[in-house]
């Protein structure tokens, strides 16, 4: 069974009551956005609503399982088997589904910390770069800009060769690069993974 098969047959029983969504939604205690969700097949109500969405839509739980009325009054335990299972298997797609949601958004939210923490930094990093190879003496790695913030004025240092100067941008630069990388193809991994459980 499919949302899409579920939710039309919702949405066809509710109008064959009269009811609208709003109305639905406050038979069970919940949005009528959700209603809308159902019906249109981009949700699934969990699985504790399914049997007053059944008793308030005048239909049995296997009924409103399968997505079609029953002829016969009596299911065989197969069969019953079978509509549980897939009643199990589409709240647990839905709940995954969430879940691999809400960890791309958390993944999305240090990315875009890397880059608010990287922007500056790879932009410091050019302009000591550039200052190291235009203003710099002989031999020097460091310089330190030290201005008013009263006027133009700048004293320009330079220091002698050290072997911090890697460390320091890969600390700076690196680490936080590293992290932006690896964040960003897990968000792509969780979004293909949410799709393939649609």
């Amino acid at each position: 069974m499919d949302n899409e098969h579920f939710g039309a047959f919702i949405a066809q029983l509710r109008k064959e009551l009269g009811l609208t969504q709003k109305e639905l939604a406050d038979r069970l205690n919940v949005t009528d956005k959700a209603v809308s969700k159902w019906e249109t097949g981009k949700g699934f109500p969990d699985v504790k609503l399914l049997e007053p969405l059944a008793q308030a839509l005048g239909v049995s739980l296997v009924e409103l399982m399968q997505g079609k009325r029953q002829e016969a009054d009596t299911l065989t335990v197969a069969e019953a088997g079978v509509v549980v299972s897939q009643a199990m298997g589409q709240s647990e797609k839905n709940t995954a589904r969430r879940y691999l949601k809400i960890f791309r958004w958390c993944l999305t939210a240090v990315c875009a910390l890397c880059l608010v923490w990287l922007c500056p930094q790879i932009t410091q990093t050019v302009i000591l770069w550039k200052y190291l190879h235009s203003f710099a003496p002989s031999g020097a790695t460091e310089i330190g800009v030290i201005g008013g913030a009263d006027g133009p004025t700048a004293i320009i240092t330079a220091s002698h060769p050290t072997n911090s100067l890697p460390l320091d941008l890969f600390l700076l630069v690196g680490i936080p690069l590293l992290l932006l990388i690896t964040c960003i193809v897990l968000a792509v991994k969780v979004w293909r993974l949410e799709k393939k459980l649609k």
